[in-house]
């Protein structure tokens, strides 16, 4: 008895081959999905937050993070170098919360206490040290922007 020659995987490769078509298109959906979740709450590039407790918080999380190009959009656009005082904020405190010989220790807690008379107090909490900021938020072009920031004593515990 003779068996026909039968190929079993052929049906399977011919499916794949169609199928390929396929799979890049739902990758590219499922990145775009992942991508449009991830901005849901974003302030869109060059828009200014609308509340100054949303700029505040803002301010707060980007100079926590790191992130230049965030403080860099929060500054006030009316200051003289608004990229140079982001930046040097950013850098200041990203070196209290990297430097191993940093006075501070590492960080254990920041607040973000709301905006009152345009006046923004952040409390950071260190392992060897309590430090509040200051952060003096302005209004322009209909959105919130910060105009200074700094340590302060005041009502700091």
């Amino acid at each position: 008895m003779t068996r026909p020659n039968r190929q079993p995987a052929r049906p399977t490769v011919i499916a794949l081959r169609r199928s390929q078509s396929v799979v890049p298109v739902l990758f590219l959906l499922l990145a775009l999905a992942v991508l449009a979740a991830g901005c849901g709450t974003a302030e869109p590039e060059g828009t200014a937050p609308p509340s100054a407790d949303t700029a505040h918080a803002a301010w707060v999380q980007a100079v926590r993070a790191g992130d230049t190009a965030a403080a860099e959009r929060l500054a006030d656009p009316s200051l003289p170098d608004p990229a140079a005082f982001a930046r040097d904020a950013v850098a200041r405190m990203q070196d209290y919360l990297t430097n191993p010989a940093s006075p501070t220790g590492p960080l254990e807690n920041v607040s973000v206490e709301p905006v009152a008379d345009g006046a923004g107090r952040s409390v950071w909490q260190f392992a060897e040290k309590r430090w509040c900021y200051s952060t003096q938020l302005v209004s322009r072009e209909g959105g919130w922007f910060v105009s200074r920031w700094g340590q302060t004593s005041v009502g700091c515990q």
